[in-house]
């Protein structure tokens, strides 16, 4: 509580500072009025030469106290001292009138602006010493009792009585003063509260807001709680303390139901089921290695024995034989006492955690007995470099038990299987005995008769098979690795009749008869066994023709993906290798008309884009600083009013309308007169697929009508004359 005090007073320090410089505002103004006040009474009493000295001193001291004790307590000490000052010197130039207390009560009520009652004292007590001073001037008829002419006649009764009331007076200023200064403290205080009130606030919504987002780790960012702060956090520790509960009991009831899953799915196998088992209680506990020990009989001695069954160790399957003796141990400890053992110092030397960085012996060690209705059946061991919690013991003996119920489930439906399998067995072997003569006839007869139906569908595949490459104008042929011609269908033997390649037939080598060109083939047909597939189209004269083929080298892959071969397919494509030809050429043609021209030419696709367009086009363009390709949209080389009137006319062409226009172009030195044709352009269909727009120059046409007319009216004139 004595910090909080002391913060607050320091904190109310600022509001009396601003009422001191309020105060010393007003006190300002005072101090200049005091000193034209002492020049108008020179003005009615003649006192020139001691208002302006005296008033200059009393100024000339305010101000230099100003400005070196600014702010501080002696500068309003020092004011106190000159407001009286300045009383006197009224007194003195009113040669002492009643009127003489008016200028202390005037005094005194304006440093009360301070509310410090030691502020008051230098005026109080310059006060109380001026008038004892004109009393004993009065008193002991002094020289100086001339300038006091109009001072009443003092006795020691009025004195007594004028003193009283400076007194009385000073008494309610103190009063009054420390009165003001403890309700501006009151105030501040007030401020002060309601500011740090607020704060609170603000810290309670941001905390409360933190919680409710999830945040139950947030900090109250406060010294001190209001009981609205306390609530909040009392709330928050409650939350805290549900979560961690609600999330233990997660862990438990997840890893049940985690372990339940491998149990059911791994009942039929005790190895595969501790081994599912291990590897997750490993993971899921986060531990560093873990083992299930199996109670098992010895069949020579019918002890029992404990035996590691399966093991993991970061994760990994280990590979570990371990026979431990019930009671030897601390695992064959926990079997026969069939209670649960933690332990942090662990014997030197009893496990080692191995990894790739060497051997380390675990901080912690939990060993937890495998037991159903006090029945143990194994033990499970865990080891970790971190501590087990409370929350990991109790969940690792709840799963135990489940372990232990499907432990011996698992044994007795094994021993019952076991015994089935035998049985089984013994049958199987009385029956084969028997039949065993009868199943070597039936199984010669059977595969005699598979042999014939294997036969028949070899018979049938092959037959499928020539007819469907027979059945084409493609010619056909598939190699081996060795490049031995494997197939080879009906077209491609009439090719090669009367040829050098007529000798070339299932069997033979495909690169014996290729002369010149056996490397080239070759290393087509390599390319195509190390898996590559061929597309490309050469001459071909086989018969001496000039014609093209169109060859596909493919890789003859079995199920399993190796390469086994290679098949060839060729076509003939001399009648469409004609047609790109004749097509390049008109290509050609087309390109040297529409450039050979001053016209322009372009066609545009339904979407504005160019298709076409001319040299004299693309030149007019480039001239504009634009460039137009095909491909290009029109319409984004056009600006404004160009753009619109254009975009209307190919709109007009592209509906199906053809139209001519004449404009007029202005040019820097002359005019030029432009005829626009539109057409539409239609597909085979009939349907609009684009526009081909030509521009002519008939400025020349237009010159030569223009002179015939001029002409011709020049004529009609002379005629008419």
């Amino acid at each position: 509580m004595e910090g909080t005090e002391k913060i607050s007073a320091e904190q109310l320090k600022s509001f009396h500072n601003k009422v001191n410089e309020e105060a010393d505002s007003i006190i300002h103004y005072f101090m200049v009025g005091y000193f034209i006040f002492g020049l108008f009474l020179s003005i009615f009493y003649s006192t020139w030469g001691f208002g302006i000295v005296m008033g200059s001193i009393s100024l000339g001291l305010y101000f230099l106290a100003k400005t070196f004790l600014s702010g501080k307590l002696t500068f309003r000490l020092i004011v106190s001292f000159l407001f009286w000052n300045f009383g006197t010197q009224f007194i003195i130039q009113l040669h002492g009138m009643y009127e003489m207390h008016f200028f202390y009560f005037v005094s005194l009520t304006v440093l009360l602006f301070y509310e410090d009652w030691r502020v008051l004292l230098p005026a109080i007590i310059y006060a109380i010493i001026s008038f004892l001073l004109l009393f004993y001037i009065q008193l002991s008829g002094s020289e100086y009792n001339m300038y006091f002419e109009n001072l009443p006649e003092l006795t020691i009764k009025n004195s007594i009585l004028h003193i009283a009331i400076l007194g009385l007076y000073a008494g309610l200023c103190i009063l009054w003063s420390n009165l003001q200064r403890r309700q501006t403290g009151d105030t501040g205080m007030n401020f002060l509260q309601m500011e740090e009130q607020l704060k609170l606030m603000d810290t309670n919504i941001h905390f409360s807001d933190s919680i409710s987002q999830g945040n139950l780790s947030a900090k109250y960012n406060a010294d001190q709680a209001d009981r609205l702060g306390e609530s909040l956090m009392n709330m928050r520790d409650s939350l805290v303390e549900a979560s961690e509960r609600e999330a233990k009991e997660k862990f438990v009831n997840v890893g049940l139901a985690s372990i339940g899953e491998i149990l059911r799915n791994n009942a039929e196998d005790l190895d595969i089921l501790c081994d599912k088992v291990i590897e997750k209680l490993v993971s899921y506990m986060k531990a560093n290695q873990g083992g299930i020990f199996i109670l098992n009989n010895d069949d020579n001695t019918d002890d029992t024995y404990l035996e590691l069954t399966a093991c993991r160790a970061y994760e990994r399957k280990k590979f570990m034989e371990k026979r431990v003796e019930v009671g030897q141990g601390l695992v064959g400890q926990a079997a026969i006492e069939k209670e649960t053992i933690y332990m942090l110092d662990i014997p030197e030397g009893y496990l080692n955690i191995t990894s790739g960085l060497g051997l380390a012996t675990p901080n912690s060690l939990l060993i937890v007995p495998l037991k159903s209705n006090e029945e143990v059946v194994g033990v499970i061991e865990m080891a970790s470099f971190e501590e087990f919690s409370p929350t990991d013991i109790e969940f690792l003996e709840k799963v135990g038990e489940s372990i232990a119920s499907t432990i011996i489930s698992t044994k007795t439906n094994q021993t019952t299987k076991e015994l089935l399998e035998q049985s089984r067995q013994m049958t199987e072997e009385m029956q084969a005995q028997e039949e065993e003569m009868r199943q070597n006839m039936e199984e010669m007869q059977a595969t005699q008769e598979e042999m014939g139906r294997t036969q028949k569908e070899l018979t049938a595949k092959e037959a499928n098979l020539n007819a469907l490459i027979n059945n084409t104008t493609d010619s056909i042929i598939t190699i081996d690795r060795n490049y031995k011609v494997v197939v080879m269908n009906d077209v491609q033997k009439s090719r090669y009749t009367d040829t050098q390649y007529e000798g070339l037939q299932e069997g033979s080598n495909a690169l014996d008869m290729l002369g010149s060109v056996r490397e080239e083939w070759k290393a087509y047909y390599d390319r195509a066994m190390s898996g590559e597939r061929l597309d490309f189209t050469i001459k071909s004269s086989v018969h001496g023709e000039d014609t093209w083929r169109e060859y596909f080298i493919n890789p003859i892959k079995e199920k399993s993906g190796n390469i086994i071969g290679a098949s060839i397919f060729s076509r003939d494509v001399t009648e469409k290798k004609r047609m790109e030809v004749e097509l390049e050429k008109k290509g050609f043609v087309l390109d040297t008309m529409i450039n050979s021209t001053s016209n322009t030419y372009f066609a545009l696709d339904a979407q504005y884009r160019v298709i076409l367009a001319n040299k004299v086009l693309r030149e007019r363009f480039k001239e504009q600083g634009i460039t137009l390709n095909p491909g290009d949209s029109i319409l984004d080389k056009m600006h404004g009013e160009d753009k619109e009137k254009w975009k209307n006319r190919y709109d007009r062409a592209l509906k199906g309308e053809k139209f001519a226009v004449e404009e007029k172009r202005e040019l820097k030195d002359r005019e030029l007169f432009i005829s626009v044709h539109c057409d539409p352009i239609r597909n085979e269909d009939g349907e609009i697929i684009g526009a081909t727009v030509v521009s002519r120059d008939i400025t020349d046409q237009k010159v030569a009508i223009d002179k015939v007319e001029k002409l011709t009216a020049e004529i009609a004139k002379l005629k008419g004359k």
